[in-house]
């Protein structure tokens, strides 16, 4: 229950004024619950047994809506804490600004739209009212159902049911309580993916409208005209088309979708193996489809959150495990001896057998991943390209480079060959493949490559009024004292700040070790292309586009050189912040 307010500022006993974030709970194991301001104004969190409200402390300010309208101001896609931030209301009104944008987009009055959902709690709700929101403005609804976000874009490339864009209800891997909107369109210049930022599409389209209450005529059912779209399996087997040797694989391999929608994926890539001949046991962990994600975390990426994979896959001998997060378009392995194989390894490992059968062309990568990826691209004759972290940055990028593969070390893979779609699952049967034509275990595969010592991703939470200027305070700080020139380093401001060590006499500007593609990104804010430089060392801050976190990650050749210098790091943000913030280490990354 909301607590009453009184003159504005008062609360109830369980209630209390917010100036920054909500803190995260760590009974659970999740990761922060996080709440966006409207206009500047404090929230109030109200806890009801398990039960989360946010409400605006200003009883002068109106209220037009019982959701958060920020969340249509993100760069990516909508994410929220259902139903305080994100509803049905909220929903149902993105599918109409969705149809309203595809409508200018496409010149269409009908435009068709795959819609699907994950198995989170609060998805047939939000996926229900998302589709009559889309059809109240015309739009066509494709109505999908359970499915993974690579399904519903690859459906979206097929132009399936004359699909021009997609919408896929999830939180990927947020805990249970967060719910979102992810958002596609099928650009015809490109015949690639487009991501349909809410900020773009959504937000001037809530700006504009108007105030009238009155709810038009119900437009639609949740549900197919006919029972047989048959999109799950049809995605399955075009995953296994990208592989000649399935038929030959024999053994076991463990699947683990942490009780994710990746669960579909168990039954079908059984009957898909079947069909070409396969002798091999598809073992599951996790598999019933359960939002509350009650047997580990939906970010398989988390310390030991594949414990029970790495254990099963010890345990029956397996040739190698996969994990999937909440939406399975991102997948991590575990080797047969039970070792979490990073994201950046297995970047580099695909981008190097991509290159290879490509005989070169660019390879796209994410301002955090190891400089082994590079490393590794150029090693096999191809051009490694950097981008912003983020799937709208890296699509871009694929298109503008015409790369041959691309992805981020947080397990998103792209494949240029189809739409740039980041899918888990064609990671997972690329890497099969290329497994199955070495003849290798996955240990010895993967152990060609060597990792550089680093910190992993280290989180660092911010406690302040102020979060989102003293972070970028933060990160003009230590830009303006690495920019020294005693300092021996190029400043990268692709995303939040890179710092690589040291200077090379042949490279004498930032832009000439990261190079600006003039024709398609002459601002160089969304990619660079990397030249032959190696640094000894690098690190990268920047800010959560989420929650109040700051991201370090650092490397180094020398592993001595990786737990001091992370540390002073930290130390000096804290200096910075000075009184301004509190800073707690949220995640070790791997220094604990």
């Amino acid at each position: 229950m909301v607590p009453r307010l009184a003159n504005g500022r008062g609360v109830g006993q369980r209630g209390r004024i917010l100036d920054g974030p909500i803190p995260r709970d760590n009974s659970s194991g999740s990761q922060t619950l996080e709440t966006r301001r409207h206009s500047g104004q404090p929230l109030i969190e109200c806890r009801n047994s398990q039960r989360l409200t946010i409400c605006n402390s200003d009883p002068e300010e109106k209220v037009h809506a019982m959701f958060d309208p920020a969340l249509f101001e993100r760069k990516a896609d909508i994410r929220g804490i259902y139903p305080n931030q994100i509803n049905e209301e909220l929903a149902w009104l993105t599918g109409r600004y969705l149809a309203r944008s595809l409508q200018r987009l496409t010149g269409s009055k009908s435009p068709h739209v795959l819609v699907g959902r994950d198995g989170r709690t609060s998805s047939p709700a939000i996926y229900s009212a998302l589709l009559q929101g889309i059809a109240a403005e015309g739009g066509v609804p494709i109505a999908a159902g359970l499915a993974t976000t690579d399904m519903i874009q690859w459906g979206v490339g097929e132009q399936l049911n004359g699909a021009v864009a997609g919408a896929m209800v999830t939180a990927s891997h947020n805990p249970p309580e967060y719910n979102g909107i992810k958002m596609v369109y099928r650009n015809p210049e490109t015949e690639g993916l487009d991501i349909l930022r809410p900020l773009d599409h959504l937000a001037p389209a809530y700006a504009n409208d108007a105030d009238n209450g009155a709810a038009p005529a119900a437009s639609c059912a949740p549900f197919p005209a006919a029972g047989r779209l048959d999109l799950q399996s049809r995605f399955v087997a075009a995953a296994c088309d990208r592989s000649e040797r399935l038929g030959n694989a024999k053994g076991k391999i463990v699947l683990d979708p942490g009780n994710g929608v990746g669960g579909l994926f168990g039954p079908l890539l059984k009957a898909e193996l079947k069909k070409r001949g396969a002798e091999v046991e598809i073992l599951t962990v996790a598999e019933q489809i359960d939002g509350r994600f009650p047997t580990r975390p939906s970010n398989p990426g988390l310390p030991g959150a594949v414990k029970l994979l790495q254990e099963t896959v010890i345990e029956q001998g397996a040739a190698f495990g996969a994990a999937f997060d909440g939406d399975a378009d991102r997948v991590f392995l575990v080797d047969e001896w039970g070792q979490f194989v990073s994201g950046s390894v297995m970047l580099a490992a695909l981008a190097r057998n991509a290159v290879l059968a490509a005989k070169g062309g660019a390879v796209v990568y994410s301002a955090v991943a190891s400089w082994l990826v590079p490393q590794t691209v150029r090693a096999a004759g191809g051009i490694p390209a950097i981008c912003r972290v983020g799937q709208d940055a890296a699509k871009v990028a694929l298109m503008q480079t015409n790369a041959v593969f691309g992805g981020e070390s947080s397990a998103h893979y792209n494949f240029p060959d189809t739409y740039c779609l980041d899918s888990g699952l064609f990671a997972l049967v690329d890497f099969w493949d290329m497994l199955l034509a070495s003849g290798k275990t996955c240990s010895q595969l993967l152990g060609e490559l060597k990792p550089w010592p680093s910190s992993g991703e280290v989180n660092l939470r911010f406690t302040c009024s102020d979060w989102t200027a003293v972070s970028r305070d933060v990160i003009a700080a230590i830009r303006a004292e690495y920019s020294d020139p005693a300092s021996n380093a190029y400043i990268l401001d692709l995303d939040g700040v890179g710092v690589f060590s040291p200077r090379d006499p042949k490279l004498a500007t930032v832009d000439d070790v990261f190079q600006v593609d003039a024709e398609h990104d002459p601002d160089g804010k969304t990619y660079r292309i990397v030249a032959d430089y190696t640094p000894d060392w690098w690190f990268n801050i920047r800010a959560s586009n989420n929650e109040p976190l700051l991201r370090v990650n650092f490397e180094s050749s020398d592993p001595a050189d990786v737990a001091g210098r992370t540390y002073a790091l930290i130390s000096r943000i804290r200096e910075i912040c000075g009184s301004r913030a509190t800073v707690t280490v949220q995640d070790w990354g791997n220094l604990k």
